[in-house]
């Protein structure tokens, strides 16, 4: 297909023209091949299938019965180059028997294909391209479809999980999940799935930035085993993911006082706060031993920002699991800098006393 030129027409446009840039991209991606891996004799060919179906995502339509407005738009067909368009309960068959087929392991690919083809620009933040794990919440409050639960969000639907890459936020992986399954439940399947899709599509160093959610031992030693696979190949992998102090803030607050007496700088009067590094043992389920850096800020306030005094000091704990090398200030920096979709979980940050 050659390249889209824009220029100004009297013609009537078409409502989905942008439709043509998406079959380019299925050009380039390479998404006809496909048909070698699936064949069919039903007469309909595999890559009609999921094109049709992409093509209605990106018009903004999941149902399938929404295929049959256009089993008869000659743009549509053109655009996306099918040679047939399925109508809606060939669709359904037809992905359903894909996805049980595991459709989903022939289709990354596609993805890096797209993004290294076209010399898609990949930017650094600093020192490291950022690689950026979350998962989101999507409203489904009263539907009845499969896997609509109550998310961390209080709301009935579904918790995806993402990775985004670089400061343009290329998307590596995006997986649908039900809404009540916990943020680390299979996560580090999905880590180990993007990970060789990042490193092929840049040389630089890779920081990878998660929220709390994240944060257990088996997560942690996990990102060790990749650093040290990296390390192998003679590459840097470094990772930032917010510390979780579920209980340990408010029963060993006496401790982290303590700790913190040695590092208190003052922000504003009436509020001061403490920056260290600690080292931390973690195992993994073998029961292999990985130390790991964790960075701590414990903030202290005894009046508010209009200077009226509390009556007791309000504490807020916050820590970082961090391999990098650098100051606590800057660690921090890497975290907040991320681009994140969606809000931080709640219990990332854990405040003790009153305000």
């Amino acid at each position: 297909m050659p390249n889209i030129k824009f220029r100004a027409s009297c013609r009537t446009l078409t409502s989905h023209a942008g439709l043509s840039i998406i079959g380019q991209c299925f050009e380039i991606a390479g998404v006809d091949s496909i048909d070698s891996r699936f064949p069919t004799t039903l007469g309909m060919r595999t890559s009609d299938v999921i094109k049709s179906y992409l093509g209605l995502l990106c018009l903004g339509m999941s149902d399938y019965d929404a295929v049959e407005n256009f089993r008869r738009d000659k743009p549509f067909q053109q655009l996306l180059t099918l040679q047939k368009v399925p109508s809606a309960a060939t669709l359904r068959q037809r992905l359903e028997k894909l996805a049980a087929n595991d459709l989903q392991a022939r289709t990354p690919t596609w993805s890096t294909t797209l993004l290294s083809l076209i010399e898609a620009p990949i930017t650094a933040e600093t020192t490291h391209v950022c690689l950026d794990i979350d998962t989101f919440v999507m409203d489904n409050s009263n539907s009845k479809k499969e896997g609509v639960s109550r998310t961390y969000q209080k709301v009935d639907g579904y918790t995806p999980i993402a990775a985004y890459l670089g400061n343009e936020g290329w998307c590596l992986g995006l997986e649908l999940r039900p809404g009540k399954q916990h943020t680390m439940k299979e996560s580090n399947a999905f880590l180990e799935r993007v990970l060789p899709r990042a490193q092929c599509l840049t040389k630089q160093p890779i920081l990878l930035r998660e929220d709390s959610g994240f944060d257990s031992q088996a997560h942690l030693a996990l990102l060790e085993q990749q650093r040290q696979v990296f390390a192998d190949e003679g590459r840097r992998l470094d990772y930032v993911v917010k510390w979780n102090p579920r209980g340990s803030a408010t029963a060993d607050r006496d401790t982290w006082l303590a700790v913190a007496a040695d590092y208190w700088e003052e922000l504003r009067p009436g509020k001061r706060q403490a920056l260290w590094t600690q080292t931390v043992s973690i195992h993994d389920d073998n029961k292999t031993e990985y130390v790991v850096q964790r960075v701590m800020r414990l903030v202290e306030r005894t009046a508010d920002g209009d200077g009226q005094l509390l009556l007791e000091p309000d504490y807020e704990l916050e820590g970082w699991w961090a391999s990098l090398d650098e100051a606590p200030e800057a660690v921090i920096k890497r975290y907040h800098d991320r681009s994140r979709q969606g809000r931080d979980r709640q219990h990332g940050k854990f405040r003790f006393g009153s305000y």
